[in-house]
């Protein structure tokens, strides 16, 4: 019992050093965590997401992702856009300058993250992979399995 927790304590560490990784590079670059989450979902899902999207991509709250977004407008690198269908919703979109900004902070980043993840072999990263998804089903699934917990939270 004790080797597992051992372990599972190596995993949750790895977990935290991989996010500090992430903070540092948001700090180096003056920017916060979630405007670097906003960042990285514009460049690599492109454009014309709603806010509600963004959002749900890093389980931001709905304050922390408007006043990451509102960062990113205010400094003119995205905008927002009335849609069509109902103009009460807005859709984002990179400015030009946001895209040159993505071009040269944001690319290089997901690039490295390319890269090491390239340094497995097919097999390994197969194997991550699929340990990564069975952990998560299987940790929803003890979760679900807690009274306290709503399912709307699932």
């Amino acid at each position: 019992m004790e080797e597992t927790g051992s372990k599972y304590r190596d995993y949750l560490q790895l977990c935290k050093d991989q996010e500090q990784i992430y903070h540092q590079v948001a700090v180096g670059l003056g920017l916060s965590d979630s405007v670097l989450s906003l960042l990285f979902t514009l460049w690599e899902e492109g454009e014309g997401l709603t806010p509600t999207r963004l959002y749900e991509e890093w389980a931001l709250s709905k304050q922390t992702g408007h006043s990451a977004l509102m960062w990113l407008e205010k400094r003119g690198l995205v905008r927002l856009e009335p849609e069509k269908a109902d103009r009460r919703s807005k859709t984002v979109f990179l400015t030009a300058q946001g895209r040159e900004y993505a071009r040269r902070w944001i690319f290089p980043i997901l690039t490295a993250e390319e890269t090491a993840f390239g340094t497995l072999s097919r097999e390994e990263q197969r194997t991550l992979v699929a340990l990564l998804e069975k952990m998560v089903r299987n940790l929803k699934e003890e979760i679900a399995g807690l009274p306290e917990v709503p399912d709307q939270f699932l």
